[in-house]
């Protein structure tokens, strides 16, 4: 288990390393909208998500089950991988799509969300790129670490590997995605995936500035794995296309500290809808 713990780990950070450098390579980072500020933000971010309020969250957690529920450590353990798999990935991104859909709905966690949209390009950056209020309450977490709890633990780590993979790549400025458009006989394949995971072109519509342009919509595409939920739950669009600009229309840059510290730091201008 540790063994398979430590590999996935390494394999998630090699996936994000060669999608960083493919971002370098083909000109990401070369932009002008990338400020010292909005690297300490990346950087930030990634160090609060993975470093501190992921394992404040297992711990917290882990102490309540093994204080009340004691009886019920390992009590699905016989239950065969490949079913551990399916059971903990559905469950653990449904509860995702529904907090991130909720991150768009209620003012104040939409303020803890709002720092993942200001980024100014798509990059495998933003997987990381949330406050600490956000994290902290981040519901899923809670329930991967139920499910580890119940005995699912080789299951979840294997699923969080397919999990970061389809979440990294949606993110990134490399559109994998957009050439498979063009083949024809890859026309009834590319239907089906576009519909039951997160592709490029799905959640860079999410992150678009603006849904004017009839191919963003930022109230929707919420799923980070799984798009079945946003087709289930008439939340989907579907267009193939991608925006010229993405992050906020309104934007008025703040301090990193701001962004990411909200409610315990808030912005000086008026203008900021973290300065309330």
């Amino acid at each position: 288990m540790q063994f398979t713990d430590s590999l996935i780990y390494y394999e998630i950070l090699t996936l994000f390393a060669v999608i960083s450098i493919a971002e370098f390579f083909t000109g990401l980072y070369k932009s002008e909208k990338w400020s010292k500020n909005e690297w300490y933000i990346n950087f930030a971010g990634l160090f609060l998500s993975s470093t501190i309020t992921r394992p404040i969250s297992f711990l917290l957690t882990s102490y309540v089950l093994n204080y009340f529920f004691a009886g019920y450590f390992d009590y699905f353990s016989n239950v065969p991988l490949w079913l551990g798999v399916i059971i903990t990935c559905l469950l653990e991104d449904f509860t995702q799509y529904w907090w991130h859909r909720a991150a768009h709905t209620y003012t104040w966690l939409w303020k803890a969300h709002r720092v993942h949209h200001t980024a100014p390009e798509m990059s495998v950056f933003l997987t990381g790129r949330n406050s600490w209020i956000y994290l902290l309450l981040f519901p899923s977490r809670i329930v991967s670490t139920v499910l580890v709890f119940l005995g699912f633990g080789q299951a979840f780590l294997i699923g969080y590997f397919f999990k970061a993979l389809i979440g990294i790549s949606a993110h990134s400025s490399v559109r994998w995605d957009k050439p498979l458009y063009a083949i024809k006989w890859l026309h009834p394949v590319m239907w089906v995936v576009e519909r039951t995971i997160s592709t490029p072109a799905t959640h860079h519509a999410h992150h678009a500035a603006t849904d004017a342009d009839g191919i963003g919509v930022i109230n929707g595409n919420y799923g980070n794995m799984f798009f079945i939920w946003d087709m289930i739950f008439g939340t989907a669009k579907i267009t193939r296309e991608f925006s010229e600009h993405i992050g906020l229309e309104d934007y008025h840059e703040e301090p990193w500290y701001v962004q990411l510290g909200y409610p315990l730091f808030k912005s000086k201008d008026s203008r900021s809808e973290l300065s309330e």
